[in-house]
């Protein structure tokens, strides 16, 4: 099975073909993106386009109200075809469903803790870092003395300088740290969608 799709407002595919069983996505020329219709014989140009073999693809992802089905292949790599209109985005991710017959097909709605992974962890360790130095900073102010060994680079002489700020700068700071993470993990599960998935 082939098919092809041009998307003339895309930056980075303005064609996306697929072909004995290889996804190509790319810009060719102009003069071969006009050319180019269901009788085209020619397709010479496909060698210059970026290829994903279906046999290195592991999953696809098509998230409502993203712009692009997301391709995980070969170790841990990923790309992305950019479809802007959600119809022709849909188009494409059937056609891939139907053509990749030795994958399954699940959709779900990504959880709360896996879709805000990186501003949870985030969150934690910036807690946990600002415990520690709070407690430094009341021990320094109750006249203990501290002293770091060696070069000071590490996760210990970082927490000794923000210590040494003093109790109420530190507690400051943990709270603006604090609402920058809350407002990047509202944004980020405001995102949060149905995911359409194949899986080998």
């Amino acid at each position: 099975m082939q098919k092809f799709w041009k998307i003339r407002d895309s930056k980075s595919n303005k064609l996306i073909y697929i072909k004995d069983k290889t996804i190509y996505k790319g810009n060719p020329k102009h003069d071969e993106l006009n050319k180019l219709n269901s009788e085209t014989s020619n397709l010479s140009f496909l060698e210059n386009l970026f290829s994903i073999p279906y046999s290195y693809i592991k999953r696809i992802e098509n998230q409502s109200g993203k712009n692009e089905i997301k391709i995980f292949f070969g170790n841990d790599s990923e790309d992305e075809l950019i479809v802007k209109d959600k119809n022709v985005k849909q188009e494409i991710f059937d056609f891939l469903k139907t053509d990749l017959t030795n994958f399954k097909y699940s959709s779900k709605l990504p959880s709360i803790l896996s879709y805000g992974k990186a501003q949870f962890f985030a969150l934690l360790f910036m807690s946990g870092i600002f415990l520690w130095s709070l407690y430094l900073a009341i021990q320094i102010e109750n006249g203990a003395e501290y002293e770091i060994i060696g070069s000071g680079r590490s996760i210990t002489g970082i927490v000794l300088f923000l210590a040494n700020f003093g109790i109420v700068k530190n507690i400051i700071g943990y709270i603006i740290i604090l609402l920058i993470i809350i407002i990047s993990l509202a944004k980020r599960l405001k995102s949060r969608s149905e995911m359409e998935i194949l899986k080998r």
